[in-house]
């Protein structure tokens, strides 16, 4: 689908039609996360993705106390959007072709069910994700975390990574020489090869990786701390003003309802005239001291709300203010800080930056803004406003809702969250990527997973290792030195598994002849292993493979690390 007919199809949805679909499409996306992460532990779950990708949404006849609500209910009912409408709300996303909609048989009636379209992920990732970038890097996304990190702790106080353990930095830093251990359980350092690697990749990792916000060596200046510094302590103020008038207003209702209250001469009927006389003059001294909190609190609430009614359109043009200045080129530090030198009359223009992901939303939020008669929210039944832009909870606090003030939220914090940390500062200023065409991978190569493992083989026939297989079967077994002297260097199933967390990778080596199973069990003196004690061992042609395609895969596969080719024979 064409990037015009995304634009069209998003805005044919309402705001909360399009809070609807958000919230499956981050359902859907945690679930297919827990699935990787289940599977990278070796948990896997054998059912088809079409059935745990299925989700739970509303039950029909609704009957929470027999029940309850699910996770999509949840979210709905915390932004004020669950009620009557939620069936039309579905079947309209559904008309669109964005999720299906199915349901299944419950003690109690039926439980409607969803699940997101191929088109509606796309749609969602359309929206909420930059472009992905097709920039080569040598090292993966956590690795690349944890070479930031390094560099930030050689000029700390202790000069080194405090960690007892890592195995990013053993297995992707340390063997690429980027970084050392000072020790068992004593921490870890950067190197000078990964001080210099750091600074000749840093704008490609930006590019690559940009959520995060990587150190540059070289003395570059990004996007500045003091910016962050500033539209954070804005958002704490608006955020610290709001709920303290909340709770000034509920405490001034508690005070009052004190103050109201008589004194109930018929509960002290035994008492004599004079003990009457003084809880009659507590009483009164109650009540007036509540209407004095009440009065103060009140006070004090009109007072923080006129503060707020003047920083969150400060806030807001702040927002505004610092996306310009990255788009421009220009120092977000001076724009911030001139937008909230004075009260703002009248809100910036917004800048378009050219990222999807930030302009779609922004757009809508700031057209909100601009409305003569901004929309309000309605009254719950239990007198709370719903959010009326379709926002999430946690995007505009309950006391903004349904005033003048939930627009201008909604649209700081959206621009906050692409300004924190530089994020959108290393989107527009990624370095352009080389025009040239994209090779498709020659067939035969092996993936990524089984390429590890091919390399982990090939490492083990290091002679400067130890022989492990001959050093196992020397301790639990029994072999002659004929028999040891047999024994190929390779990895134990236990060994694999460190290797790689496929359980194909194996698999695929031996089909394809790169690698072969020798099973040790006639060694095993004392039947501690059965009758099955494989070692995966490399073949010869296994090695030929690796050679014959070595620059294709450092192209391809650029964070394995392959083994250093061997040398040429010497010729007498």
């Amino acid at each position: 689908m064409a990037t015009t007919d995304y634009a069209e199809l998003w805005k044919a949805l309402n705001p909360r039609q399009q809070f609807y679909l958000k919230t499956i499409f981050e359902e859907d996306q945690g679930r297919e996360a827990a699935q990787r992460a289940a599977g990278a532990a070796g948990n896997y779950d054998r059912r088809p993705a079409a059935e745990w990708r299925t989700i739970d949404a509303y039950h029909e006849p609704a009957v929470p106390d027999l029940v309850g609500r699910t996770e999509l209910q949840i979210r709905w009912r915390g932004a004020g959007h669950h009620d009557q409408g939620t069936g039309s709300t579905i079947k309209v996303l559904v008309t669109h072709g964005l999720i299906t909609l199915d349901d299944r048989v419950t003690p109690f009636g039926r439980m409607h069910q969803v699940a997101m379209t191929k088109q509606g992920r796309a749609l969602m990732r359309w929206v909420t994700k930059p472009p992905a970038s097709r920039t080569k890097v040598p090292l993966k996304e956590r690795a690349a975390e944890v070479l930031g990190q390094l560099y930030d702790a050689s000029s700390s106080r202790l000069g080194y990574l405090d960690w007892a353990r890592s195995p990013t930095i053993d297995k992707d830093l340390i063997p690429r020489g980027l970084a050392r251990s000072r020790g068992t359980y004593q921490g870890f350092e950067i190197t000078e090869e990964g001080v210099a690697h750091l600074a000749e990749h840093h704008a490609a990792y930006a590019a690559a990786y940009p959520k995060l916000n990587l150190p540059d060596p070289s003395g570059g200046v990004g996007w500045p701390e003091e910016a962050d510094r500033l539209l954070d302590g804005l958002r704490g103020e608006c955020w610290s003003l709001a709920h303290a008038s909340e709770r000034a207003e509920k405490r001034a209702q508690e005070e009052r309802a004190k103050a109201d209250v008589g004194f109930k001469e018929e509960f002290h009927r035994q008492e004599g005239q004079l003990a009457l006389a003084m809880y009659r003059e507590v009483s009164d001294l109650k009540r007036a001291h509540a209407k004095v909190l009440a009065d103060t609190f009140d006070g004090y609430r009109a007072k923080m709300r006129i503060v707020l009614a003047e920083r969150l359109p400060q806030y807001t043009a702040a927002t505004l203010a610092a996306v310009t200045a990255v788009v421009e080129g220009v120092d977000p530090v001076a724009a911030i800080r001139a937008q909230t030198a004075a009260a703002v009359a009248e809100l910036p223009a917004y800048t378009p930056t050219g990222m999807v992901a930030v302009d779609v939303e922004g757009e809508r939020l700031y057209a909100e803004c601009q409305r003569k008669r901004p929309r309000r929210a309605t009254i719950n039944r239990k007198g709370k406003a719903k959010a009326a832009a379709g926002l999430h909870t946690e995007a505009v606090p309950s006391p903004a809702r349904g005033t003048a003030l939930e627009q201008p939220w909604a649209l700081a914090v959206h621009l906050h969250r692409a300004l924190r940390d530089g994020y959108l500062y290393r989107l527009l200023n990624a370095p352009p990527e080389e025009e040239r065409p994209r090779r498709r991978r020659p067939a035969g190569l092996l993936e990524a997973p089984a390429l590890r493992l091919l390399v982990a083989l090939m490492a083990t026939e290091n002679p400067r290792r130890a022989h492990h297989a001959r050093t196992e079967v020397e301790r639990y077994g029994q072999a002659t030195e004929e028999e040891l002297a047999a024994i190929p260097r390779g990895l134990f199933s236990y060994e694999v598994k460190q290797a790689t967390s496929s359980t194909k990778a194996p698999g695929v080596l031996v089909g394809r002849g790169f690698a072969e199973y020798m099973n040790l069990a006639r060694f095993d003196a004392s039947g501690h292993y059965g009758d099955n004690w494989p070692l995966l061992h490399v073949t010869q042609a296994g090695r030929d493979h690796l050679a014959e395609h070595r620059e294709v895969y450092a192209e391809f596969h650029p964070d394995v690390r392959l083994p250093a080719p061997l040398a040429p024979a010497a010729v007498d």
